[in-house]
């Protein structure tokens, strides 16, 4: 399989396994605590997203459906436009994981009924919802450069001497 493929692949699984981790959060809670209590999809145990989260989503989302179409028409290409949503989403998340560890000012409408700082899950003291999406958006940005270096050094001339 050429690597240009399995990039795709790899960035399709990773953004589809930030979308369902973040549809689980929101609809059943924390999966550790689920599971420690016997039951991984327990009724109205979700946590309702803030509104970082919301951005969040709507930059992951769309990732999942062009890399699914970018895997389809083997476009190699695809990493073009997967490649701004993920660079914004390390932004994002960064400025989010800042809110909930580090107390920075925030100009969002963050509500004390889902307030953006808010810790639902906080394995081992720094792992947090935010933190999660900001490892996903930084690998998917990481596998998009490499590929847009590997497309660069198949059109790159080479010398014969």
């Amino acid at each position: 399989m050429p690597k240009q493929t399995l990039i795709k692949y790899i960035i399709f699984l990773q953004a589809l396994v930030a979308m369902l981790g973040s549809l689980y959060f929101s609809t059943f809670g924390d999966p550790v605590t689920n599971l420690m209590v016997g039951s991984a999809f327990p009724a109205d145990a979700g946590f309702p997203p803030c509104e970082l989260c919301w951005f969040a989503r709507i930059l992951m989302y769309p990732i999942v459906i062009l890399s699914f179409v970018g895997m389809l028409k083997d476009d190699d290409n695809v990493t073009d436009y997967i490649l701004p949503l993920s660079v914004l989403g390390i932004g994002l998340d960064i400025y989010h994981y800042g809110l909930q560890k580090f107390n920075f000012s925030t100009f969002f409408k963050c509500t004390s009924a889902v307030p953006c700082s808010a810790l639902q899950v906080n394995y081992f003291g720094f792992i947090t919802i935010p933190l999660l999406a900001l490892v996903a958006f930084s690998f998917i940005t990481g596998l998009c450069v490499w590929s847009v270096m590997l497309r660069k050094k198949k059109t790159q001339p080479t010398e014969t001497t």
